[in-house]
């Protein structure tokens, strides 16, 4: 039983112009393919969430895919519904804004989107906005703003999951030290093993793990690996930014994010059918079912109910 930490499945359907209950072979992400891979439940992201338009946009085509009967879809609003979806024999949609840009400074619209089933948002998209500095811009100076860290406090308040992946360091650490609930970078790796601007610093995935968080693993060929083209990249790659970050903080700070839909991947995970695959790779290299379990779900479930 899989929960992917993020997939950009919403910004694919548009874009290529394909319909989710239908495989498809291209993109990543489709009913039939969540199925095949054993993904229960799914971080559906609203991307782009820089202006208060284009998440209006966004949120009323996942209205449209969620509502839609032929897509099987269950809107995750509570931890309870993961259930549903097991009895129903449906996927779980948790509803996540990449992003915080178009978010009103009186955080009227945060509330409304909560009520709407808002669990998870990212403060940025690796831009500036009025509450965050993300990390392509190049500031090292501004982090969270003090608008930016009422916002992960009310965040907390609510009940929506802070995500601090695409954050500058800066930001990074006025996370930590604002927040009181379990955070998470939803899609990022190892720095150590892969140097790319996404990835965690060790440092950061110990601050994570103190926190009691998780790193949701990401697929993108870059963020495994910044010396491997995407063809020669393995099994073997992911199962290392793994093994570093049980290393560091352990077993119940790692979990599955892949940006599905959302990035360039290498052919070994080329969809999300393909999640079985690393399982068998991983359960036979070391990992136990135990473990497996907190990898593939049970640490985004205990995220989810200290969160919400």
């Amino acid at each position: 039983m899989i929960i992917d930490g993020h997939t950009d499945v919403l910004y694919a359907l548009f874009r290529q112009q394909r319909e989710f209950h239908v495989e498809s072979p291209h993109g990543h992400v489709d009913l039939p393919r969540l199925r095949k891979g054993g993904v229960i439940a799914a971080f559906f992201a609203i991307f782009p969430a820089w202006s208060d338009y284009d998440i209006a946009r966004g949120v009323d085509a996942w209205f449209n895919l969620v509502e839609n009967p032929n897509n099987s879809l269950v809107h995750i609003k509570k931890v309870e519904d993961i259930e549903k979806c097991k009895n129903e024999e449906k996927v779980g949609a948790i509803l996540h804004f990449e992003g915080s840009g178009g978010i009103d400074e009186d955080l009227y619209k945060l509330r409304s989107y909560h009520r709407l089933g808002l669990r998870s948002m990212g403060l940025s998209w690796s831009n500036l906005n009025k509450f965050a500095t993300g990390v392509a811009t190049g500031e090292k100076e501004r982090g969270l703003t003090y608008l930016g860290k009422k916002l992960v406090i009310e965040m907390e308040r609510l009940g929506i999951i802070v995500d601090v992946s695409h954050l500058n360091e800066r930001s990074f650490w006025d996370v930590v030290e604002v927040a009181n609930k379990p955070f998470i970078a939803s899609h990022s790796n190892s720095f150590s093993v892969s140097n790319h601007e996404r990835n965690l610093k060790d440092d950061q995935i110990l601050a994570i793990g103190e926190a009691n968080g998780t790193i949701g693993i990401n697929f993108c060929d870059l963020f495994l690996s910044t010396k491997l083209k995407n063809e020669d990249i393995g099994l073997d790659t992911i199962k290392n930014h793994i093994d570093k970050i049980v290393e560091l903080v352990g077993i119940n700070h790692v979990s599955l994010g892949s940006d599905y839909d959302g990035a360039s991947v290498p052919k070994v995970v080329k969809d999300i059918s393909y999640y079985p695959e690393l399982i068998t790779y991983l359960e036979e290299n070391g990992y136990n079912k135990q473990e497996l379990e907190k990898i593939t779900h049970r640490n985004f479930l205990r995220i989810m109910k200290e969160c919400w």
